[in-house]
């Protein structure tokens, strides 16, 4: 990361540490109520996301692949899902606001499908299970998108300075980030079980209501911007043409698939690189724990970082740590505790980065958007974000389950090389080439913060002749 800069010149450097506006920065207490809660909405999307695809083939004796495909196919469904809701999140026109209609609308069906996903009839044909599976699924997915869209969008919305937002995102990345550890929790209560189907059903009924109950925390604690109301985009194609046609956009969309494509296969294959690799099946949950502890705690750092150095910098210096952590996995081999111990710290705290600077980043593009459209699109562009995060995840399982099975894999036995190589090629090699490469993309992202000052000002403007 370069030097930082006391003058107000060009750069990314040119951060000034200035404090956040008195009136754009918000109390503890709606920053909690906001990001808190997504804990509980955290932990019931990784117990599917971490996990569901090793219960299929290990406990349900599903084939990898056909699991795989039913996990793609939920993504290119969101593909048409995710923007449709954006862009009626943004022209939603309701008493209680635009997010906060769609955030208590989803929290039942949510519940009901992640219940579903793990609870069917005994008497079930496997053509039938792999039906019954699909279903909820596709159940399942869709509720998620109808709330984390709408519910990132609100995280947008809750401040219009450039560090605050880092704040807010900071605390609520936290939050869920600490859900993904409550997901490998439950994943090792399960996966330790006498009887995992029984174990799985009864955890996925009390996740059902615990996390329901956490997701209707920010529709009822928060408020939105009156002044937001009505400012979406024309129709949801003209949304995402906004979206595409905007440079920022575009680069961090980039970015971002890969980011989520090499994480996401991290989480995914976690417990197989534990049980066939590691040969410590015990540690599924354990190893995924510094990840998660890593990208918890430097969150504060990364953000403290950002102020000094650009959100951008800072951002990159984080993704060739990961790239570098997750490259060296690969060297693991049976036993090797201490090392894959230390490589997860690296690795998680590279994710820690990720977790807090992208959010806060979308949201300056949402202004950019704003001066060339005058129209607000929080959710449009949470759409594209999160269609792309939940995209690489779905590809993923796709591609885990499909090498998986090319190369001869048998559930619950000694693994042969060419398995035990595509395991560590997927755990370790894909991130490191996809990290390295992003980092590259994100070197030409331009709106710094003194971009971002002109462009508030160019918005307070039009609001005071308004």
């Amino acid at each position: 990361m370069s030097a930082p800069s006391t003058s107000d010149g060009e750069g990314f450097a040119a951060s000034t540490n200035r404090a956040p506006d008195p009136r754009e920065r918000l109390p503890l207490s709606k920053i909690l109520a906001y990001g808190i809660p997504s804990f509980g909405f955290a932990t019931g999307l990784f117990f599917v996301q971490f996990y569901f695809l090793k219960f299929a083939t290990d406990v349900l004796l599903l084939a990898p692949a056909a699991v795989g495909i039913l996990f793609a196919a939920g993504r290119i469904w969101d593909g048409i899902a995710a923007p449709l809701v954006g862009y009626l999140s943004d022209a939603t026109h309701h008493r209680m606001g635009r997010r906060r209609p769609w955030l208590f609308a989803a929290v039942v069906p949510f519940g009901i499908a992640l219940t579903a996903l793990w609870n069917f009839p005994a008497t079930l044909s496997q053509g039938a299970l792999l039906v019954w599976t699909g279903c909820a699924l596709f159940a399942f997915y869709t509720a998620q998108t109808a709330y984390e869209i709408p519910y990132r969008a609100l995280g947008m919305e809750l401040s219009s300075d450039f560090h605050e937002r880092s704040r807010i995102f900071g605390l609520q990345r936290m939050a869920f980030t600490l859900g993904t550890l409550g997901a490998f929790g439950l994943i090792q209560v399960v996966a330790v079980s006498a009887d995992p189907r029984a174990a799985a059903g009864q955890i996925a009924i009390g996740l059902a209501v615990a996390a329901g109950l956490a997701m209707l925390v920010p529709p009822v604690a928060l408020r939105e911007r009156p002044e937001f109301l009505g400012r979406g985009a024309k129709s949801v194609f003209s949304a995402m043409r906004d979206v595409l046609g905007n440079s920022h956009a575009r680069r961090l969309l980039v970015v971002w698939f890969i980011d989520g494509f090499g994480g996401g296969m991290v989480g995914t294959l976690a417990p197989y690189v534990s049980q066939y690799v590691l040969k410590r099946p015990d540690l599924t949950a354990l190893l995924p724990t510094f990840y998660v502890v890593a990208a918890i705690v430097t969150i504060p750092g990364w953000i403290a970082l950002s102020r000094r150095y650009g959100k951008r910098d800072v951002y990159v210096f984080s993704l060739v740590l990961g790239a570098l952590s997750f490259g060296a996995t690969m060297l693991l081999g049976e036993g090797d505790l201490i090392l894959v111990c230390l490589l997860l710290l690296g690795a998680g705290a590279s994710g820690g980065c990720s977790a807090a600077l992208a959010p806060s980043i979308l949201a300056d593009v949402v202004d950019h958007d704003e001066v060339e459209t005058d129209e607000r699109k929080e959710g449009a562009y949470s759409a594209a974000t999160g269609f792309t995060y939940q995209l690489a995840a779905g590809l993923v399982v796709f591609a885990a389950g499909a090498v998986l099975q090319a190369t001869g894999f048998v559930p619950n036995q000694p693994q042969s090389p060419a398995v035990i190589l595509a395991l560590k090629g997927l755990f370790g090699g894909l991130p490191l080439v996809g990290f390295l490469l992003a980092a590259l993309v994100l070197r030409g992202y331009t709106l710094d913060e003194r971009e971002h000052r002109r462009l508030r000002r160019v918005l307070d403007a039009r609001q005071t002749r308004a």
